[in-house]
């Protein structure tokens, strides 16, 4: 199964960097037709893949298992979640 497995250290705590990851989510939203909830801290991705967005009070951590027709698409979804990742928690240092 391909899978996208991407973690980004943060110094924002929990409640900063989960605002911050809504326009990932919404970037998943618009680009891939994501949909999923808000389950305390990790958003669990529900459609059209399976999958998690994990925030703690240093780390987001994107977990996502593509399904067939996305497979091919792997390396565009992953580059779309460091793209948004780098907007709203700055660039990987």
């Amino acid at each position: 199964m391909a899978s996208v497995d991407i973690t980004r250290g943060h110094d924002l705590g929990v409640a900063e960097a989960k605002q911050r990851a809504e326009p990932l989510l919404e970037d998943l939203r618009a680009s891939f037709g994501v949909s999923g909830a808000w389950e305390g801290d990790q958003f669990v991705i529900t459609q059209p893949a399976r999958g998690t967005l994990d925030v703690t009070d240093t780390t987001v951590r994107v977990q996502v298992d593509l399904p067939l027709f996305l497979r091919p698409m792997k390396g565009v979804v992953e580059s779309k979640i460091h793209e948004s990742l780098d907007e709203t928690l700055g660039p990987q240092a």
